[in-house]
């Protein structure tokens, strides 16, 4: 049974989608279709919001967004959940995804902003994402020691979120005073399902 999931490289969105597939032992049932910036005809019919990811079901049931097709993969395969069942540890986990989430958000608003014509370039916006950024990070940065070396959707989303950072807004140099987490991102970003999907130098 073959799924179809709509995929930009340098999406950090896209990116957690496909860590979770690998994560699951699923991504060999996963056929990835690439999305240019110049778009993909199927795209739209698999999501009206046009936006990557976008997960088609091998029934065409479509699904998405990310955090949607990564509790439609913890469902299937096999090992620990990305998504807590206890209530607790679930409300804390998803918590951490979204402070990570909040962070590709303001991250991606930055470059879209900082690729229009200069002088149309709102400058103080800029500014704003990066500053819900870096408060992003000194609140992980407290809480570095409680998210160990377990394998769940909020430890997935850091690193797609913070080398999103690093990939798109190196100048920003979150790691300068953050010495707990960079070390952090540094071990467990060498997890084979998120060096397998880490960005790449692509024009998307």
């Amino acid at each position: 049974m073959t799924m179809t999931l709509f995929y930009s490289p340098t999406s950090p969105f896209a990116r957690k989608a496909l860590a979770a597939a690998h994560e699951r032992g699923l991504a060999d049932k996963v056929a990835i279709e690439m999305v240019t910036p110049a778009g993909h005809d199927g795209l739209v019919g698999a999501n009206p919001l046009e936006k990557v990811p976008a997960l088609v079901l091998a029934d065409g049931t479509a699904v998405y967004d990310s955090i949607v097709i990564v509790s439609h993969f913890d469902g299937m395969g096999s090992g620990p959940r990305l998504i807590p069942d206890d209530q607790a540890e679930r409300t804390r986990i998803l918590r951490r995804h979204a402070l990570a989430d909040g962070i590709m958000e303001a991250g991606v608003a930055s470059v879209m902003e900082g690729r229009r014509p200069e002088e149309r370039i709102w400058s103080d916006f800029i500014a704003r994402q990066k500053g819900k950024i870096m408060r992003a990070v000194d609140t992980l940065e407290g809480e570095t020691a409680d998210m160990g070396d377990v394998v769940d959707v909020a430890n997935l989303s850091v690193i797609c979120a913070l080398e999103y950072v690093d990939f798109r807004l190196g100048d920003m140099g979150w790691r300068d005073d953050h010495l707990a987490l960079a070390a952090w991102v540094q071990s467990f970003g060498q997890r084979p399902s998120l060096a397998v999907t880490r960005p790449q130098n692509t024009p998307a």
